[in-house]
């Protein structure tokens, strides 16, 4: 990034004696702010253009030309420094044209008490503290002095360590992923996919983190932190040896850039520029080297949580433009985590090698010491799930999910030799964690699903008790509402709507669908037929569908099945072009869950709140879909936007789960979201020279490769290699176990 030219121009005699010269520069610093742009700052500024500036009686002509010289010699940032000082002086020169342009208010808490720069800023470009000027009421700097006194600070230090002291480091990780990652970025188009948890979610370190058996946290970026009085504010203290893998050092102001980042319309992400938009994080403030604030919007239950964001590297993004996709496509930022993904290990099409950092700042930290223990991970493509399997038998894959019944039983059952001579493991992990989100998402805005009756028919005409018994022997429960999983916050009655063939057929009539074809799929009036498309990025839940397309027929339905590959599907579900989506959102580990990303308007059309309704409540029409967000159904209810701000603004953990109640109901109503199941384990297979903590098995975790305990050792891996060879078993019991600690009674 090109660096600031220096604010502490100094003011000679000659300049404050001279009147002519005075105004001039006045004028200089007014005609470049309002027509000259630096070359460097993309985003469009706002206009402070003023034709005509009010001078000194008797000042005299100014030569304009003059001042556009001085401005080019000089640069913006002189002539805004030289307006400031004038201001501050005695001269009686009216500087009235200063204020209409806005310098004062953008310069509050940016500039020291002398003018300059702050020092913490000192290494911003033009185009940032531009940002942070327009926004002084949400970026702040403050002296250590103003902290608050007698602040709780916490450290973690109650909190006791869940990986193994036993672990080793060292070897490769060998796992798989189905589709090639389409870009090394985390964030914007195409960059949610599966490989994005290897670099950001399960390695990047956040300010603080949620401890996993408990409901603490411990540090991550933060050595400690502390909640304000009024709740909302949380305080950190930085790590001083936290620094990025090209051996920067992390600041404070990183965490100033990451909401400038976040809130850019060039990385077109459009939930990540409203989430962390001003309206939920409120103010970021900077008090020294190593101690921020940063203040959400309400003061919440789990707070501290909430606020814990990730530091974005600065100095690693030159500008932010036009350009961001292609520039950062396969340019991955440095990270604050263990692995690296580095250009030359990338194998397009076939693998992406992440590898350990040696001098990891983290590597001996208390809740980091013994995890992310392989030297490298690579992740490799094997589109299809059963041929991963094969591979993972043979020793090419260390770890394999065996979370559907056909690989737990049948594929892998406790008699297979490899498990009956110990060279595999089969787990069963249970866990508190609110389950996944397995669900058919339908988009309520596009035909037939426009009709209400259309989709609670489409409910009904859906048999996912016969999946639950066929395909899942029992093993899975259905899922009832949005917000399973949230203890007191789900709803305690809501049940999903059960397969019925008479309730699918009397609601299709209401809808003008009254006859069946020659086929036996239901016709209207118009001829048309009632045929939907089923996208999915699944394809080892394709046996699933199957099931339920044969079901939907009995009901008149034709469902047509649109497998396609992972990055693809969600491609089609973010640009909003499916009608239906077999899909699963993790769900966040938090007190209560979230209903504004997948269920608000704002998140379904660009217009903005009431604006998109009419005055009875419906829909405006020639509306213009609002892509790449998490509102998948197209949900567009003004009451249900109106409870999700009251919502989203509550405080009370009471009134909170009375108004989480009422939303899964009215979601519910509007029958957009079909429920699948729901499972309180994670079942995995694993060769034994992957090793776990004893009694492992947290109690709240989205995968068992989210926090990063276990590691290879490479002398059993040797071991049971020549043991598989010799054909001879290396144990006297077969190798299935069971971490049942928060299993649910």
């Amino acid at each position: 990034m090109r660096p600031l030219i220096p604010r502490n121009f100094p003011l000679t005699n000659n300049m404050k004696k001279s009147p002519h010269l005075h105004i001039s520069l006045i004028i200089t610093a007014c005609i470049f702010l309002s027509s000259c742009d630096s070359p460097k700052l993309k985003p469009p500024r706002e206009d402070s253009s003023h034709e005509n500036q009010e001078t000194t009686e008797g000042a005299g002509k100014v030569d304009r030309e003059f001042a556009r010289e001085l401005a080019r010699e000089f640069g913006r940032e002189f002539a805004i420094e030289f307006a400031r000082q004038m201001k501050d002086s005695s001269n009686p020169i009216n500087l009235g044209f200063v204020k209409d342009i806005n310098v004062t208010k953008s310069m509050e808490g940016i500039l020291g008490g002398d003018g300059k720069v702050h020092p913490l800023l000192a290494h911003c470009s033009e185009d940032v503290l531009e940002f942070y000027h327009k926004h002084p009421d949400c970026f702040s700097i403050s002296s250590i002095d103003n902290l608050p006194q007698n602040l709780n600070w916490q450290d973690g230090s109650e909190e006791h360590e869940f990986a193994s002291p036993k672990a080793k480091k060292g070897g490769t990780w060998e796992v798989f992923m189905r589709d090639f990652p389409r870009t090394l970025r985390t964030i914007g188009p195409d960059a949610n996919g599966a490989f994005r948890s290897y670099l950001l979610d399960y390695n990047v370190i956040s300010l603080v983190h949620a401890h996993p058996n408990s409901d603490g946290y411990y540090p991550g970026l933060a050595k400690s932190w502390a909640v304000g009085r009024d709740g909302k504010t949380v305080y950190f203290r930085l790590d001083p040896q936290a620094k990025y893998s090209d051996g920067e050092k992390v600041k404070v102001s990183d965490f100033f850039f990451f909401f400038y980042f976040m809130r850019s319309k060039h990385i077109q992400a459009p939930w990540y520029n409203d989430f962390y938009g001003k309206d939920k994080f409120e103010k970021v403030t900077l008090y020294d080297e190593e101690t921020l604030s940063i203040t959400f919007y309400k003061a919440k239950p789990d707070v501290v949580e909430r606020v814990s964001i990730r530091a974005k590297p600065e100095h690693f993004y030159e500008e932010l433009d036009g350009e961001f996709l292609s520039k950062y496509q396969w340019n991955p930022e440095p990270t604050t985590g263990a692995y690296v993904a580095l250009p030359e290990n990338v194998d397009k099409g076939k693998s992406v090698t992440l590898v350990r950092q040696k001098d990891w700042w983290a590597d001996e930290k208390r809740f980091f010491r013994y995890r992310f223990n392989p030297d490298k991970i690579k992740v490799s493509v094997v589109r299809d799930y059963n041929k991963a399997f094969e591979i993972f038998l043979k020793g090419g894959v260390d770890m394999f999910g065996l979370a559907k019944t056909e690989f737990w039983y049948d594929k892998l059952p406790d008699t297979h030799k490899l498990v009956q001579n110990g060279y595999l493991s089969k787990v069963t992990f249970f866990n508190q964690t609110p389950p996944p989100s397995y669900a058919l998402r339908i988009n309520s805005q596009k035909p037939p699903f426009d009709n209400l009756n259309i989709r609670i028919g489409f409910h009904h005409a859906m048999n996912f008790d016969m999946v639950l018994e066929k395909i899942f022997r029992g093993d899975f429960v259905r899922m009832n509402t949005v917000a399973d999983g949230y203890g007191a916050r789900s709803h305690p009655t809501l049940k999903a709507r059960k397969f019925s063939i008479e309730k699918a057929l009397e609601h299709f009539a209401k809808a003008d669908f009254k006859e069946r074809g020659g086929d036996g799929i239901l016709v209207n009036s118009k001829g048309e037929r009632l045929s939907i498309e089923l996208l999915t990025g699944y394809r080892h839940f394709e046996d699933v569908l199957v099931v339920l397309k044969e079901q939907a027929k009995k009901a008149g339905l034709e469902l047509k099945l649109k497998v396609l590959e992972p990055t693809a599907a969600w491609k089609a579900a973010n640009e909003k072009n499916h009608q239906v989506i077999f899909s699963a959102f993790n769900s966040f580990v938090e007190l209560f869950p979230r209903f504004w990303e997948p269920y608000h308007s704002d998140n379904a059309y660009q217009e903005v709140g009431d604006s998109k309704f009419e005055e009875d409540g419906s829909l405006k029409p020639n509306l213009t879909t609002k892509v790449s967000t998490n509102n998948f159904t197209q949900t567009a209810v003004r009451e249900i936007d109106h409870l999700i701000n009251k919502y989203r603004n509550e405080e009370d953990l009471g009134k909170i789960t009375k108004m989480a109640h009422q939303l899964s109901q009215m979601i519910h109503d509007h029958a957009v979201w079909v429920p699948a199941w729901k499972k309180p384990w994670l079942r995995i297979g694993h060769w034994n020279w992957v090793k776990f903590p004893e009694d492992w098995g947290p109690k709240e975790t989205r995968d068992y490769e989210e926090f990063q305990v276990f590691w290879i050792d490479e002398v059993e891996k040797d071991k049971i290699l020549k043991a598989m060879d010799a054909g001879v078993s290396v144990t006297e019991q077969p190798t299935v176990v069971i971490y049942d600690n928060y299993k649910n009674n």
